[in-house]
């Protein structure tokens, strides 16, 4: 079967819902057809003019980046300048762009999760929630020869979901009894008779964004002409939001953590803010620009926040409070958890996946 444009649209928005992206941002699908065959995947921090080639050259159907092309509203497209030539460019050769940016950021199992996993952080949370997500017990009950329909139903609609867990329910063999009265078309049984069926009582848990459709997907399976079910409001919640916390099973020094960094991350510099020989175990991480999180990880009592776009009086600010901030760059940020996102659609879809060559960080150090 054909991969479709629309088809790895789907999953992205699935593995890392667009209501995650902050306000200012634009992801999804900003140039091309959803309905158009996929072969090949070129994936990139940015989309440059190079990296357009790029993906022509080695025939690719579509370009997946972190950055948007398109971040705020354009009037023109033109050759006359650089956005516009490279979106022409990219019209004219038919590819596909998408971008999975703040909501990849902020996405369980993202990008900073991502990095705090490579960090070896333990005890992972989030470091400034930004929302609340309620949560609800969906319990209904089903004739036991079409429970498997009925479980699949609901938990292929997104339910079931507990932490890094997908599919998940619980299931009891139980006897229901009912008696159809007049006027009703029975399924199972006889007007004015009680009935004693075998059924399963099937438990799971549901986002409030998802549960209108759980339900709907439930009802259109089942064979009852009546549906027994119940909705319990929960207690739990998950909690949604920018940047990780995370803590070092023992305590290192800055310098320890700045050599690893550099090893594991594939960066030769990195500037730093404090002192190196310092001891450290709690660690703040928010990739990309994430010095505005620096009072987040005070609050938090963070030894350290690794980030990126570190600017002076933001510097000043953290050395007077006595948080360690490593600034790894931008580029050397994020562009190690492009070759993650990858993996994950590489995984999930029968087309060729490639890595960026030509993406490059555009500072260097002399």
């Amino acid at each position: 079967m054909v991969t479709k444009v629309k088809d790895i649209m789907d999953y992205l928005h699935k593995k890392f819902p667009t209501k995650l992206a902050e306000d200012y941002d634009n992801v999804g699908l900003l140039i091309g057809d959803k309905d158009k065959d996929v072969r090949k995947i070129l994936f990139t921090l940015d989309v440059t003019n190079s990296v357009i080639d790029e993906a022509i050259s080695l025939g690719c159907d579509m370009i997946i980046s972190h950055h948007p092309l398109i971040f705020t509203p354009i009037k023109k497209i033109t050759t006359d300048d650089y956005l516009g030539r490279i979106i022409y460019k990219a019209i004219k050769n038919d590819l596909n762009i998408f971008a999975v940016h703040t909501n990849f950021d902020n996405g369980r199992d993202g990008l900073n999760d991502y990095i705090s996993k490579k960090l070896n952080l333990e005890d992972i949370c989030i470091l400034s929630p930004t929302k609340e997500i309620r949560l609800y017990k969906l319990v209904c009950y089903v004739p036991k020869n079409y429970a498997q329909a009925v479980r699949e139903a609901i938990l292929n609609e997104g339910a079931g979901h507990i932490g890094n867990y997908s599919h998940c329910s619980f299931n009891i063999n139980g006897q229901g009894t009912f008696m159809p009265l007049e006027g009703s078309n029975p399924f199972i049984g006889h007007k004015n008779k009680l009935e004693f069926v075998d059924e399963v009582r099937i438990e799971t848990i549901v986002k409030e964004e998802d549960l209108s459709k759980v339900v709907s997907a439930m009802l259109k399976v089942h064979p009852y002409e009546e549906v027994a079910y119940d909705i319990y409001s929960l207690k739990n919640s998950i909690i949604e939001g920018t940047g990780r916390i995370g803590q070092f099973k023992k305590e290192y020094t800055v310098k320890d953590l700045i050599e690893f960094i550099k090893t594991n991350f594939n960066i030769t510099n990195v500037r730093v803010v404090g002192e190196v020989d310092r001891k450290i175990k709690k660690v703040a991480v928010v990739g990309g620009s994430g010095s505005s999180f620096i009072k987040d990880a005070i609050k938090n009592k963070c030894d350290v926040l690794i980030t990126g776009d570190l600017k002076h009086h933001e510097a000043l600010f953290a050395k007077e409070e006595g948080l360690i901030v490593l600034d790894i760059g931008h580029f050397g940020s994020e562009f190690i958890a492009v070759s993650y996102l990858m993996e994950l659609v590489k995984h999930k879809f029968d087309v060729e996946c490639v890595l960026t060559e030509t993406n490059k960080n555009p500072f260097k150090t002399v």
